[in-house]
């Protein structure tokens, strides 16, 4: 049975209810907690990662680190564990569904983007939870719209830890398959080369999401993943001001900046970008 069809099914002491979404990575689905009565987001990870050397030993330590996040706009671990070969990380469960969900439906419905005060306040949000984690020594890695959850009340809460690791232990690229580790629309020139990942990498990947939510676009795509990738190494960055001239000027230079390729010249903190907004 694949990790998609296991509404129904029990692992650990999680009642699987609902398939919330799909990705590399994973399943998330909506469970329940029979013990407290209460509602979780459970991400099933696909079993094809237990067969990579080493990894359960780095499942457990970054699902612990991820755990010992506290923040206001960081979505709480309750719980991990792994069953038949299968792991899984247990979440508070939100209501409002993606940032990534709140773009499609107002591209779908023909709705303007937000405000400039709302991406704005937004923006503020999502620095202040990574500033908090790079403090701890982490580095998120994989920050997009799918990785950003929204409560009712609208406020943000980034989620998916679960490829975070110490700022002493990142090099990644490209794995056997060539496929980019993290999402290829949001990934950092240095991700891409394999060079040390560090905090500018995920002020890269806010820079990305802050230019899609003032511009309803991507700042790079193409026909395949690495193409893509290469954009964001070698490609001429589009300012958002010349794709939506009600953007102003200065909110581009921002967006700019934070999209360096070099990451020494990218701001040195996310809230100094959310402070330069």
């Amino acid at each position: 049975m694949g990790i998609q069809n296991l509404a129904g099914t029990t692992i650990g002491q999680y009642e699987l209810q609902e398939l919330l979404g799909l990705g590399g990575m994973g399943a998330v689905y909506r469970a329940i907690q029979p013990s407290l009565k209460r509602s979780v987001a459970i991400k099933i990870l696909t079993p094809a990662l237990a067969q990579q050397p080493g990894y359960l030993e780095r499942f457990n330590r970054e699902a612990e680190t991820a755990a010992g996040l506290e923040h206001s706009h960081i979505v709480p671990i309750y719980d991990h564990g792994t069953e038949d070969g299968t792991s899984y990380v247990v979440m508070r469960y939100l209501t409002g569904g993606t940032l990534a969900d709140r773009m499609r439906r107002q591209r779908d419905m023909g709705v303007p983007m937000p405000s400039l005060g709302e991406v704005a306040d937004l923006l503020a949000q999502l620095a202040s939870a990574l500033d908090y984690a790079h403090k701890q020594g982490i580095v998120h890695r994989d920050i997009k719209p799918h990785n950003i959850l929204l409560g009712r009340d609208g406020r943000a809460k980034v989620t998916d830890f679960g490829i975070a690791v110490g700022m002493s232990d990142v090099t990644l690229t490209y794995n056997t398959t060539s496929r980019i580790m993290g999402s290829v629309h949001y990934i950092s020139p240095e991700q891409v080369q394999g060079q040390p990942v560090t905090e500018k990498s995920d002020i890269y990947s806010v820079g990305v999401v802050f230019y899609e939510m003032l511009t309803g676009r991507l700042p790079f795509v193409g026909e395949t993943p690495i193409s893509i990738a290469m954009q964001h190494v070698q490609g001429e960055l589009i300012l958002p001001h010349q794709v939506t001239p009600e953007v102003p000027m200065g909110i581009s230079y921002v967006v700019m900046r934070a999209m360096r390729k070099n990451p020494e010249t990218r701001y040195e903190h996310a809230q100094e970008m959310a402070a330069a907004v």
